[in-house]
């Protein structure tokens, strides 16, 4: 989320570099700067393929774009290594304007900025795998290029172990699996996952883009409507977005993801013992899920041939987690949080507070 952040930031700096130049006309060398125009582009398409789509990133493309055209021909000249003396009236407003907006977007994504936080903050190991195949055959792809259809990514969250005796501890816990809804993504519960990596926890959480996952094509009629909803670039920004507009339709959304809930925990379990091992003993985190669903898949993963399932802990038992659904907003969507009446924190409060009731239902079920 961060590093999305810093990508929009040096989007709107070199939009404000580019529209600048108008002011140092007497200086050719500053006119090199219009290329920095089709670059402004490149990196915010960029932006929406790594990080998807938001309000803020639609905002910053617009700009880029915006940018790109009003400087189409200045990059021509430059090309052609001509040395303009003047600009034109219309330009000089367009790139004011230009200037303005740049200047008060990155006033607003820096108010509304996610709380930094890396794997080396919490001193743990992620590892990111690509996943293909459907609910019923989930497997990590070989690489990015196989050619298998693309149906999520999975994270693996560990611990770092520096001694021999801290690692034969930490092997005995058992590995948390956690799959979140459609209005949130993995990165949107990262504290909390990252926090119980820290204390010794193995973590495997996935965003699932298959086939039998896709929820919100039911919202339209057009075929190509209905595959940007569901796509990993729109899928959580859609599902926001209707969660606020369209409430009957979205409580049904939210039915069929709940009936999902089984077979997507079920997959994800398989996933588990194939990175961790077939001995590994799995504990389940779920929000929003019925407990009949979480039940069925314990019971599933404690019938022959498997003996892994242990137990669950669901997130809505703790009040002071007030935001279900939609993951640790108030860390890494700050702007959805400050829509929901809930202000920036940067202490990790809540995310270390559920962590806790998690570990201590985990040790209860031991």
């Amino acid at each position: 989320m961060y590093d999305c952040f810093l990508a929009q930031l040096l989007v709107l700096v070199l939009i404000f570099f580019c529209s600048a130049r108008i002011f140092f006309l007497k200086n050719a060398r500053v006119d090199c700067f219009a290329a920095f125009a089709p670059l402004a582009l490149i990196i915010s398409i960029f932006i929406f393929v790594c990080f998807g789509f938001s309000v803020v990133t639609l905002a910053v493309f617009s700009l880029s774009l915006l940018a790109f055209f009003t400087n189409f021909r200045a990059v021509l000249r430059l090309q052609a290594q001509l040395i303009v003396d003047s600009y034109s009236v219309l330009f000089n407003i367009f790139s004011v304007l230009l200037l303005i907006s740049s200047i008060l977007c990155a006033a607003v994504i820096i108010m509304f900025r996610p709380v930094k936080y890396s794997e080396k903050d919490f001193g743990i190991k992620k590892t990111q795998y690509a996943l293909s195949g459907s609910l019923s055959n989930l497997h990590i792809r070989e690489s990015y290029f196989s050619g298998e259809r693309f149906s999520g990514k999975a994270f693996a969250y560990e611990p770092v172990c520096h001694d021999e005796i801290t690692e034969e501890l930490y092997s005995r816990n058992p590995i948390l699996i956690f799959s979140p809804g459609v209005r949130a993504t993995v990165q949107n519960y990262e504290p909390y996952l990252m926090l119980l990596a820290q204390k010794g926890y193995k973590v495997l959480s996935a965003d699932l883009y298959t086939t039998d996952t896709k929820l919100l094509e039911s919202l339209s009629d057009n075929s190509f409507l209905k595959s940007i909803l569901d796509s990993p670039f729109m899928r959580r920004a859609a599902s926001v977005h209707f969660s606020r507009t369209k409430n009957e339709e979205f409580e049904q959304i939210l039915a069929k993801e709940k009936s999902l809930a089984t077979k997507k925990y079920s997959a994800l379990t398989k996933l588990a013992l194939e990175v961790f091992g077939d001995e590994s003993i799995v504990f389940y985190i779920v929000d929003n899920v019925d407990f009949d669903s979480i039940y069925a898949v314990i019971e599933e993963f404690n019938t022959e041939p498997y003996a892994n399932a242990k137990g669950f802990f669901s997130m809505n038992r703790v009040d002071e987690y007030t935001t279900g659904g939609f993951g640790f907003i108030e860390q890494t969507d700050v702007l959805l949080a400050h829509r929901k009446g809930i202000e920036r924190e940067s202490k990790f409060f809540i995310p270390r507070y559920v962590a806790n009731k998690t570990i201590k239902a985990i040790e209860e079920a031991k």
